[in-house]
């Protein structure tokens, strides 16, 4: 049966689902990044997590907006050839349609500062491509390579590891910890500075979902959203 036949139930049920599939996945990351010690065991959970919870999040913002503004979810067609995995994209749509609609918010101040936070953060930058590079070609990078067909991009565990050089560029002081041999706290800190970034753009998105930027649909659903405790600094 097409999803446009579905039941109202199932359709909600299922949307139901996803919102709290979002909220876990991206609590559980966040969480895993707090106990994170080797690339080799944890960097494949936490992009899972947080690469299948950011996708997921950003998908349902905009599925939903289409919802309120057209009164039916974007067509198939349409996530998987206009936004596919790539996370980049689709946080740049999410961000344009918040945008776009702070003025329906119930705090549109609030909001353009979220957006500006969200904006002037370069880590969160960073983070974001390298989920969006790991969910687009990294998920099956050793399964390919086990099948003879090794993809030419970094592995997960590599990925992961450019991701934390590529935050050191941009934070020396980190990187003087590092050389003077304080190791383990110079990667927890790397790993806070990752759950930080990618927290304010959860909670920007949360937030324009609760005050109406999203529209309508999104503020219903918006006390579903739990992303747990905010990282420590």
């Amino acid at each position: 049966m097409p999803v446009h036949q579905q039941p109202r139930w199932a359709q909600l049920r299922a949307l139901s689902d996803e919102v709290d599939a979002a909220s876990t996945l991206l609590r559980h990351g966040l969480a895993i990044l707090d106990s994170y010690r080797y690339a080799s065991r944890d960097a494949d959970a936490v992009f899972v997590c947080l690469a299948g919870g950011t996708e997921k999040l950003a998908k349902l913002s905009l599925g939903l907006r289409a919802l309120d503004a057209d009164g039916s979810w974007l067509p198939r067609r349409v996530m998987r050839e206009t936004y596919g995995h790539d996370i980049v994209v689709l946080d740049g749509a999410v961000r344009q349609i918040i945008s776009e609609g702070r003025d329906r918010s119930t705090a549109p101040g609030y909001i353009q500062q979220l957006l500006k936070d969200a904006g002037d953060d370069l880590s969160l930058d960073l983070v974001l491509r390298t989920l969006a590079q790991y969910a687009r070609r990294g998920r099956f990078y050793n399964l390919d390579l086990l099948a003879d067909s090794a993809q030419p991009e970094p592995s997960p565990a590599q990925l992961w590891e450019d991701l934390h050089q590529q935050l050191l560029d941009e934070r020396p002081d980190l990187r003087t910890a590092l050389a003077e041999g304080d190791w383990e706290t110079g990667r927890k800190s790397l790993n806070q500075l990752i759950a930080g970034s990618l927290w304010r753009w959860c909670e920007l998105v949360r937030r324009a979902w609760i005050t109406g930027a999203v529209g309508q649909q999104a503020k219903q659903w918006a006390a579903q959203l739990d992303f747990g405790r905010q990282p420590a600094p």
